[in-house]
């Protein structure tokens, strides 16, 4: 079971599995989005809220972050980026091309290029359009600069 240290402003631990803090998360962020329809949020949600805030801004990013440990797409970005976070952005908008219909394309050389992208992508993602949309997701927070792999590298 992988676990998740959650640390609150006054520096109060706790370690949490990752499927307990990923529900906690999706309960506070459902409450978070519509705060004046919704009901009380729920004990875990509000157990996490003091360890995340209440931005949803944050809580979103959170999210995802997590998300990017189920069904390995950490793995799966590597793969198509080589660990370099200059490859991402270019994967990142390649990505969100994939059947986007009103996408123009550009000269015939980068044409190829991007296909061969594209297949890449495909074969790695399995064409899951679904496996596609979480891994857009992932790979925002990193052309966003809120992850890198620079800071993701293992301490030694």
């Amino acid at each position: 079971m992988q676990l998740v240290t959650l640390t609150a402003p006054d520096g109060h631990r706790e370690r949490w599995d990752m499927k307990t803090t990923y529900l906690a998360l999706l309960s506070w962020y459902s409450y978070l989005k519509d705060t004046e329809n919704s009901k009380e949020p729920t004990e875990l949600a509000t157990r996490i809220s003091k360890f995340v805030g209440d931005d949803i801004k944050q809580v979103h990013t959170f999210l995802v972050y997590l998300d990017g440990f189920n069904g390995d797409l950490y793995s799966k970005l590597s793969l198509l980026t080589n660990n370099d976070d200059k490859n991402t952005t270019r994967l990142y908008f390649i990505m969100k091309s994939i059947n986007n219909h009103d996408y123009l394309s550009h000269n015939k050389k980068k044409e190829r290029e991007r296909e061969k992208i594209i297949d890449r992508i495909e074969q790695v993602t399995s064409n899951d359009e679904n496996t596609l949309k979480r891994l857009i997701r992932l790979t925002k927070l990193f052309v966003d600069g809120q992850l890198s792999y620079k800071d993701m590298e293992v301490c030694k």
